[in-house]
């Protein structure tokens, strides 16, 4: 059996091929900040859909809360985020997510909280990944509260 290894941790150790450098080379560019790279638009379309699926396939609830998504995810299937503040290292504060989670056994007037949505590598940290630690402390309360 052949294996191979990819290794998607940052861009930085990524080895570019000839085929790449004359991609590089030859590509169509502009602004992507204005919205009209025309190889930057469909990337970022495919990555937005990535996170909107991977929620969704989460939820079997219309009407369910979510912390940290988009709000894509209230028009395709009624849920609502409740987006936290995030740190500069790109976590979101442990006590702030607690505070966050709504459980509508209590109050039936609130969506019940079904997930704690993370991003990991993050882009305002230039990359950067978050802890094992941290992702088991709010795995941990995610588990009690949702």
């Amino acid at each position: 059996m052949v294996t191979r290894t990819v290794d998607l941790r940052f861009d930085t150790v990524t080895k570019t091929t000839e085929a790449m450098r004359d991609a590089m080379e030859t590509v169509e560019v502009d602004d992507d900040v204005l919205g009209v790279d025309p190889t930057t638009v469909p990337v970022r379309i495919r990555g937005t859909m990535c996170n909107l699926i991977s929620v969704l396939i989460h939820y079997d609830i219309r009407g369910s809360g979510c912390i940290y998504e988009n709000g894509g995810i209230s028009t395709f299937q009624g849920i609502h985020p409740r987006p936290l503040k995030k740190n500069d290292d790109g976590t979101m504060d442990i006590n702030s997510i607690k505070a966050t989670i709504r459980d509508s056994r209590g109050e039936i007037v609130y969506p019940t909280t079904r997930m704690v949505c993370l991003e990991n590598l993050h882009a305002n940290t230039r990359g950067r990944g978050l802890s094992v630690e941290y992702i088991d402390k709010v795995g941990e309360i995610a588990k009690k509260y949702t």
